[in-house]
């Protein structure tokens, strides 16, 4: 009868999975970063075809900072009342601005639509107040 000897640390030595929730997000969270950053990528591409907007610096690729010059605030405002409540204001370069990150949301491409929607019909409504002859 023949024995093999087998060095102790060959046996002990085994590789060990990573843990469950590494291995299981991996995936799905590269196709979510994509989903929120194209959803970006939309809404910035349809503000800039909205009249007097400026795209500023690209933070992030699922944020969208936006300015409409002096009219933000009054559109931030609007935008906050019809419950657009996540769209936030600031200064950059100490110009208003909007911001609005699609990071976490599930729906971030209706999102992004109905968001530029809400915003064609609020500076169409601004503009035609400041045409109206009172």
């Amino acid at each position: 009868m023949r024995h093999e000897v087998v060095s102790s640390s060959a046996c002990t030595e085994r590789r060990q999975p990573r843990p469950f929730w590494r291995r299981a997000r991996r995936a799905p969270a590269a196709r979510i970063v994509s989903t929120h950053s194209a959803a970006a990528t939309r809404f910035a591409e349809l503000c800039a075809g909205i009249g007097g907007t400026t795209m500023l610096h690209d933070l992030m690729p699922d944020v969208v900072t936006v300015t409409f010059g002096e009219r933000t605030g009054a559109i931030s405002k609007r935008l906050h009342a019809n419950g657009w409540t996540f769209v936030g204001t600031g200064e950059w370069q100490g110009e208003p601005v909007l911001g609005v990150s699609f990071a976490g949301d599930r729906r971030a491409s209706r999102t992004a639509d109905d968001l530029a929607a809400e915003l064609v019909r609020i500076v169409g409504e601004m503009e035609v107040a400041e045409t109206r002859l009172w």
